[in-house]
């Protein structure tokens, strides 16, 4: 009789225990059971831009279930395109990095923390931005995502999808067409000062004096004036000799 409680109080023991267990075991079976899963995996850029313009290319997945972390790729043409650094954007409450490796492919990792749960349904994984450089068409690839479960169980996916988008030149602007000076008529061109001169109808060459009434100027007129001159001349020498030759003739008649 002394024993019995010890023997009750180990036999409420040994059914604590195998509850704990039995507990355990089932939750054990549950978390195993649970494997991160999606029901599909999208891929998104704009159809079309300008060389110069950002480009943003988004990675989603649709029916996501216990996805407690995740890595993927995205592969692009960089003679066409440039990875903005820092630009990737990922789901909030956890950890993320994403890295260019400057040859074509930009590597994203994402994964809550804790004990925190796995996202669910529709979920964005990134979006990057690139910048367009040249004109062609540009593929962004993304292929492969690895999901990864709260029990650390991991699926991959392969060829994930892909998007395409076409860089277009920047158009050249075309100068404004300014004032020009139309061309000149050569029928309607009025004389010149060279033609003037050498126009014998001209009435500013004419010695006649014509009937219009100008005719003093001209080479004649000038001819005219010269000649006077020299005439004036003449005279005057004339009449200095005269003068000296009559003041000779005093002076020896005077002797």
């Amino acid at each position: 009789m002394t024993h019995t409680p010890t023997r009750r109080r180990a036999r409420r023991r040994a059914t604590l225990v195998g509850g704990l267990t039995l507990a355990a075991s089932l939750l054990t079976a549950q978390v195993a059971q649970a494997a991160p899963s999606v029901a599909d995996v999208t891929v998104d850029a704009p159809a079309t831009v300008e060389a110069g313009e950002p480009i943003e290319v988004t990675v989603a997945v649709t029916g996501a279930a216990d996805l407690y972390a995740y890595d993927l790729a995205v592969a692009y043409d960089p003679e066409l395109v440039e990875y903005v650094e820092d630009s990737a954007v990922t789901p909030d409450g956890g950890f993320s990095d994403a890295t260019d490796d400057g040859a074509g492919t930009v590597a994203v990792a994402s994964t809550r923390l804790g004990t925190s749960p796995g996202l669910e349904g529709n979920v964005t994984l990134a979006a990057l931005t690139f910048t367009a450089l040249a004109a062609g068409d540009a593929a962004f690839d993304v292929p492969v995502v690895t999901l990864v479960g709260t029990d650390e169980e991991t699926v991959t996916l392969e060829d994930a999808g892909t998007a395409n988008t076409t860089i277009t030149a920047v158009p050249v602007p075309t100068d404004e067409p300014g004032e020009t000076t139309p061309p000149t008529d050569p029928g309607t061109t009025g004389p010149t000062d060279d033609d003037a001169t050498s126009d014998p109808t001209s009435p500013t060459t004419s010695g006649t004096g014509g009937t219009g009434g100008g005719g003093t100027g001209g080479p004649l007129a000038s001819t005219g004036a010269s000649v006077a001159a020299i005439v004036a001349g003449a005279l005057l020498a004339v009449a200095t000799g005269v003068g000296i030759l009559v003041a000779r003739r005093r002076a020896v008649a005077s002797r």
